[in-house]
């Protein structure tokens, strides 16, 4: 199509109208032989004809020409409607693609067009972070550590586990974040148009660019947590999570926006698993990212917060950073949570850290396996009956349920279970049954 268009605007001007009628006849080919879409060919040498003037026909002249051209493909519609698109590889010469610059948000860590995850256990302040990064980049603003400050742009905001306005909003301020430039996505409209449905990475990515171009200038989108958006995805499998991860980081890539996407690490581990195999899901999430970093409470204290880096294709060896979270008055009667970074980096060790800061927290006597359980249990069943698959789907995005490993065989969930008196219930007969957990005692409005 650009070589048609390249092929008119350098024709001699009274050549101009034999270069159109040939450019009509080789996109019909196009056609033809499935290059391009029949309903925009049309489209796009209308397109052509007007920015040449017409080539000082009258519009029906040109409509006479469009239309010959948009006939040849009709010959043998039969034909085409049977014939399938023969398979090939997409390649180009090394020799026609021209070298870019990387170009950083996030000198060092956020890379531009890039998928970076950010990990850690929950209650840690991944929250925060996002909502600080959205700030730098609004305003303007400073790295800390004096790592540098980015660019100011539009950031698009997508949290599905907080309010907005009395949870992200607040946090935005309290960062000082210049509200105008964060866009905060709620929600999608379902395929018909009309209601409402949760945004999903495997078949709304497109509204996601759509809504990007019309902004413009986007530099960061923040996804809060990832596993949220799979799309009915429980995240496990290598190959369905690459499905859903593709779009996502192609569209980042072609308009050279940054994605921090957060998730949760794995429990457990015993020592014997890196802080890069501990991030939940499949491991096709890590692999996706060019970058990962994980949140780490601190061994020594309490309030202490490290951030520190599991992976990075892209740049050298991050230093750590350490923070802490404080409270801020935003407005006369409302308090938000927000980082404040230390002003020297650390030079803590991401797996010694995270070992150290376990093993204190079961010398502490923090909530056990089986009390986290129950705590899921009771969230996720407190409205009302749920599919044991939904429940397994996300104890896996919680990281309390392994990858392979059903509901009932895990002794942990057996325990919660029954501690909590969670009945089960069958509804259906044969392969189309189904298996449904809730809580006694809970009523359901009808």
């Amino acid at each position: 199509m650009r070589d048609c268009k390249r092929d008119v605007a350098l024709a001699p001007h009274d050549s101009r109208l034999a270069a159109f009628e040939a450019a009509a006849n080789t996109l019909s080919a196009a056609v033809t032989d499935r290059w391009l879409p029949k309903a925009i060919i049309a489209d796009r040498l209308q397109e052509i004809a007007n920015a040449h003037g017409a080539f000082g026909k009258s519009p029906e002249e040109i409509q006479q020409v469009i239309s010959g051209a948009v006939a040849k493909i009709d010959v043998t519609p039969i034909a085409l409607q049977a014939k399938t698109p023969k398979r090939r590889l997409i390649a180009h010469r090394a020799s026609e693609l021209e070298p870019e610059k990387l170009v950083w948000v996030w000198p060092g860590r956020v890379p531009e067009g890039k998928l970076v995850l950010l990990g850690g256990p929950p209650g840690l302040g991944k929250s925060q972070l996002t909502a600080f990064m959205a700030a730098t980049v609004s305003n303007g603003g400073h790295w800390p550590c004096g790592e540098g400050s980015t660019r100011q742009g539009e950031v698009i905001f997508m949290s599905a586990e907080d309010g907005v306005q009395d949870t992200i909003i607040p946090r935005l301020m309290a960062a000082g974040a210049v509200l105008e430039r964060v866009h905060i996505v709620s929600a999608a409209t379902k395929p018909d148009g009309t209601g409402r449905k949760t945004f999903s990475l495997k078949t709304d990515v497109d509204l996601l660019e759509e809504m990007a171009k019309k902004i413009g200038s986007v530099r960061l989108i923040i996804v809060d947590p990832i596993s949220a958006y799979m799309g009915g995805s429980d995240g496990n499998g290598n190959v369905e999570t690459r499905e859903v991860l593709e779009p996502l980081a192609d569209m980042a890539n072609r308009l050279r926006i940054a994605v921090v996407a957060v998730t949760h690490l794995n429990k457990g581990g015993g020592g014997h698993q890196s802080a890069l195999n501990r991030f939940a899901g499949s491991i096709a999430f890590v692999a996706a990212a060019r970058a990962a970093f994980a949140v780490i409470e601190d061994p020594e204290d309490d309030e202490r917060r490290f951030l520190l880096q599991a992976k990075n294709n892209l740049g050298k060896k991050c230093k750590g950073l350490a923070f802490r979270l404080e409270q801020r008055l935003v407005s006369d009667d409302i308090l938000s949570s927000n980082v404040m970074f230390e002003g020297e980096h650390v030079n803590e060790s991401i797996d010694e850290a995270l070992t150290a800061s376990e093993s204190r927290s079961f010398k502490k006597g923090e909530p056990s396996g089986k009390e986290d359980v129950m705590r899921f249990l009771r969230d996720i069943l407190s409205s009302g009956p749920v599919e044991v698959l939904e429940v397994e789907r996300q104890a896996r995005a919680a990281a309390l349920l392994e990858d392979d490993r059903r509901l009932s065989k895990s002794k942990v969930f057996r325990d919660a279970r029954e501690a909590l008196g969670v009945q089960t219930t069958r509804e259906g007969f044969g392969p189309g049954s189904k298996f449904i957990l809730s809580l006694p005692g809970i009523s359901l409005a009808p």
